[in-house]
């Protein structure tokens, strides 16, 4: 059983008194064209599914075509749309408000990061990467510059797989981004010491072989969510050792960015 499926039975059962709270008030569907840094490509794989309920939302990045036929959801019982043939994305999306509601107590005491967008992002990738020992064998599956670059400060051996073709070649920080469709995962998995995933392994489809990997091998799996960051803590109990979740709106709006790190006892 996948882990999506697992957590829909968890939100099923955690939520069965709550039907007033999962009215799907509002489907936000769209396209971002963005950059990174150090580079001057503008990127246009990426798109976007933020779902509203009345007291809760969810989020997640996809790279498929954006079906807008999806609104027809709207005012309707989230736990009936999720158990629905829908998109992978919009399914994400859904279970990310549902943990919204499920985990609203944990997610009190959230944390702040400041600054500019860099700054932001500087400090979300010195936070993810605070328990990796230096020289580490580290492999990051979505590149992501800032922590490309906090991974060789720390003189990590660093392999970067992406999924998006613009990206594919480029270098950064002496470091080349590889195809994640052209390689080994296993092979990899079982060769680093830490993997390094965002959230968008969920949407990708790769979210319960990466686990499964990273158990097998005995492998350290971080997590930094923004797709899917309200049920980044139930994530523990499928093998991760420490997950960041990050709330919308995220590091690259205006203004404070709250985040909350889930933590193994024993990492």
């Amino acid at each position: 059983m996948s882990i999506l499926t697992n957590l829909l039975d968890k939100a099923r059962k955690s939520l069965v008194n709550r039907e007033n709270d999962l009215r799907v008030d509002n489907l936000i569907i769209g396209k971002t064209t963005y950059t990174i840094k150090d580079s001057e490509t503008v990127f246009t794989d990426m798109n976007f599914c933020l779902v509203l309920l009345e007291d809760a939302y969810g989020f997640s990045y996809f790279q498929d075509e954006i079906d807008y036929s999806l609104g027809n959801f709207v005012n309707k019982n989230a736990l009936e749309v999720v158990g629905k043939k829908i998109p992978t994305y919009l399914r994400v999306a859904i279970m990310d408000a549902l943990f919204c509601l499920i985990n609203k107590e944990a997610f009190n005491d959230k944390l702040i990061f400041e600054g500019n967008l860099r700054q932001k992002a500087k400090d979300r990738a010195r936070v993810l990467l605070a328990q990796v020992p230096d020289k580490a064998k580290v492999l990051l599956l979505g590149a992501a510059t800032e922590i490309i670059e906090e991974a060789k400060y720390k003189n990590c051996d660093l392999k970067v797989l992406d999924l998006e073709k613009q990206k594919i070649g480029l270098r950064l920080h002496s470091t080349n981004i590889e195809s994640g469709e052209k390689t080994d995962l296993e092979i990899e998995i079982k060769e680093a010491d830490y993997i390094v995933a965002t959230g968008m392994i969920f949407v990708s489809g790769t979210a319960d072989r990466i686990f499964e990997l990273s158990r097998k091998y005995h492998k350290h799996l971080i997590l930094f969510m923004e797709t899917g960051s309200n049920f980044g803590p139930q994530l523990l109990e499928y093998g991760a050792s420490i997950v960041l979740s990050e709330f919308f709106p995220y590091y690259d709006f205006y203004g404070e960015t709250k985040y909350f790190v889930s933590q193994k006892e024993s990492e």
